[in-house]
């Protein structure tokens, strides 16, 4: 018999409600605080408060006389909530035991300690507090920002934005593993000894492979022109022989014998080619093949040739890291020329679809 399920913790349920509250509460007064930060900074320039006056005369009276000059003041107010919002949440935290340490909290939690002191350059702090808050939210699933333009246009500039950045990184470490294949010849040594050497086999089968498929389908592609070839070169052979000269000088017969001669010769020559062909397409043949490609590998893997091939690998090295670097360089930074190469769905944000063009 499974055991129940154990019923829910009413206490903690309230509990969390309460932090919840509590968070929405701190988070109006954080957004409150920022604007208030935000409005004083852009009342410290002129044309804006000319444009107060001129708009709302009565509240620019009321802040340039009252708030304004109390500016710490009324963000003292402030600080003084959000310093009482910590020790209250430090206080708990040593009482239920969150962190292994009661001094692990504002450690965790630097950035509302920190944009608690009234300076400008701290207070900017206090955004990281409201992200902070967002985020719990959106975990909570209390809200959800995911599917909102703002959202989107934020996550698809960051995405292009961490992608030109790696981009050049991946760039410059491509760039500097073709320096050091350039100007390092053990690096290509070893490539040489330590990647192909120990895959020849596979590079031999491989080959043996080709040169049978090649051969095949060539020779079956080019058979009447090989035909006609040998033909010519055995009439041209033939009318150069003396002896065959001689033969045909005979009265009566001797310019039959020499033309069935030069037949035979011909079709005889054809039958042996046709047939070497035909033996190195066949599967029955690959020991023959491999062995003479074999033998070939081994003349390109000897001292003799070292120098060529790893001029060869260098060679095939760097270039193929060129080809790698052209295929990172292909990036489109305009949304409006990227999201041409894409699905509907997946057009930037704030992107507008062209509009179909009307029928002429």
């Amino acid at each position: 018999m499974s055991d129940a399920a154990a019923p829910a913790d009413p206490d903690n349920g309230k509990r969390t409600f309460r932090e919840l509250v509590v968070d929405v509460i701190m988070l109006v007064l954080i957004a409150a605080n920022l604007v208030f930060i935000v409005f004083d900074w852009t009342f410290t320039y002129r044309h804006f408060q000319e444009l107060l006056e001129a708009t709302v005369p009565a509240f620019y009276d009321f802040y340039a006389t009252e708030v304004h000059p109390n500016f710490l003041f009324y963000d003292l107010v402030f600080v003084a909530i959000f310093v009482a919002e910590i020790l209250v949440r430090w206080g708990l935290a040593i009482y239920r035991g969150t962190y292994r340490r009661w001094y692990f909290y504002p450690l965790v939690h630097w950035y509302d300690v920190l944009g608690c002191i009234p300076v400008g350059t701290f207070r900017s702090l206090r955004v990281l507090r409201l992200v902070v808050m967002i985020r719990k939210m959106q975990r909570l699933g209390l809200i959800d920002l995911t599917q909102t333009a703002p959202y989107e246009a934020f996550v698809y500039y960051r995405d292009r934005f961490v992608q030109e950045i790696t981009d050049r990184v991946v760039v410059r470490i491509v760039s500097g593993i073709q320096h050091e294949v350039s100007t390092n010849d053990v690096v290509v040594d070893r490539i040489t000894k330590e990647v192909i050497g120990p895959r020849r086999d596979d590079l031999v089968n491989a080959l043996t492979h080709r040169l049978q498929a090649a051969t095949a389908d060539a020779y079956s592609s080019y058979r009447p022109e090989f035909q006609k070839y040998i033909d010519e070169v055995i009439t041209q052979a033939v009318n150069n022989n003396r002896e065959i000269s001689t033969i045909g000088m005979i009265p009566g017969v001797g310019s039959t014998i020499a033309h069935l001669l030069k037949e035979a010769i011909s079709d005889i020559v054809y039958n042996v080619l046709n047939r070497i062909m035909d033996d190195i397409g066949s599967e029955e043949n690959d020991r023959v093949i491999a062995e003479i490609t074999s033998i070939s590998a081994d003349a390109a893997f000897s001292s003799n040739y070292e120098q060529e091939l790893n001029t060869m690998v260098r060679s095939l090295l760097i270039d193929s890291l060129e080809v790698v670097k052209d295929q990172i360089e292909v990036y489109e930074w305009d949304p409006r020329a990227a999201s041409e190469q894409k699905r509907p769905e997946e057009r930037p944000p704030f992107v507008a679809e062209k509009p179909a063009s009307s029928p002429s």
